[in-house]
């Protein structure tokens, strides 16, 4: 009896500010920040099927052809393992797209571990990082989850202690933000060589940032706010309507506000509701939540 089928959460992430060092000899930014898991979620369903080459059904047209990540996700176990059967994905978006919520890599990752788990490979973490880092920078964290330090170019991560659950308001504008774009139009004071005796410093003082003051500081604030200036006045405002801290989420064009009450998120919504954007609520998932969360349905066994 093997399983046959497994269903996934795919959950989405913020940054809780975000720096650029400089751009590496790799072509890849040096950057770090610090990831957040939280309850928005898209849900992945692997399943077993008759021949090979691996088939894939999405509720967003723009993503139902096969060159998408959760394929190459898929196809990157396949191979690892020496693989060859028939495999059938569906996948039911609901985290935006251009957003610096993390959707794609979040779907990537569950692609991984579901895979592992529906065909009991036994990989190790090693494996599951390394097939992830070549699939993108935020695909890492997302073996993680809760809260964690990214370094490098993202890929890779340090689990932090789990900050105290709390209620976060995800404001979208309409016009989404490519994360290839949104370096490349970054400011050349922040794309010079990265100086490497900064990094060991950096560290540290990025955390302790992160305990004061309302701002989530994200270099890529220069880039977006400067083409959307709506942004940098909803920011302010999730500030002036409570939030704890208000900024950036990854590349954007997604802002998010931190609330320690649920009434208080209410009230923002409420607010903010008429003007012209697109407004979720979620909360923080710790890493004990967000790993007992993940599997939503177990495998079923083939008949």
């Amino acid at each position: 009896m093997k399983p046959a089928r497994i269903k996934l959460r795919s959950y989405a992430k913020v940054n809780l500010g975000l720096h650029i060092l400089g751009k590496r000899e790799d072509g890849f930014h040096e950057i770090r920040t610090v990831f957040q898991t939280i309850g928005l979620h898209d849900t992945l369903e692997i399943g077993l099927t008759q021949g090979q080459g691996v088939s894939f059904q999405c509720n967003w047209a723009e993503l139902s052809s096969g060159d998408n990540l959760v394929v190459r996700a898929i196809e990157a176990v396949c191979r690892h393992a020496g693989l060859e059967r028939g495999l059938e994905a569906r996948l039911e978006k609901r985290i935006p797209q251009g957003a610096g919520l993390g959707g794609g890599s979040s779907n990537a990752a569950a692609a991984v571990m579901g895979l592992d788990r529906l065909l009991g490979l036994r990989m190790s973490r090693r494996n599951w990082f390394e097939i992830g880092g070549a699939l993108g920078s935020d695909v890492p964290f997302f073996f993680l989850g809760g809260r964690a330090l990214g370094v490098g170019r993202g890929s890779e991560v340090y689990p932090l202690e789990d900050d105290a659950p709390c209620h976060v308001l995800i404001v979208l504008p309409p016009l989404p933000m490519p994360t290839a774009e949104a370096y490349r139009r970054a400011s050349l004071q922040l794309t010079t060589p990265v100086n490497k005796s900064k990094i060991p410093l950096f560290c540290p003082a990025f955390l302790d940032a992160l305990e004061s003051g309302d701002g989530l500081e994200n270099h890529f604030e220069t880039v977006v706010f400067r083409d959307q200036p709506d942004l940098k006045r909803l920011k302010q405002r999730l500030l002036q309507r409570g939030a704890r801290k208000a900024g950036l989420t990854g590349s954007g064009s997604a802002l998010v506000g931190l609330f320690d009450e649920k009434g208080a998120l209410t009230q923002a919504k409420e607010a903010l509701r008429a003007g012209g954007v697109r407004l979720l609520a979620t909360r923080t998932l710790t890493r004990d939540e967000y790993r007992q969360s993940l599997v939503e349905c177990l495998p079923r066994a083939i008949g």
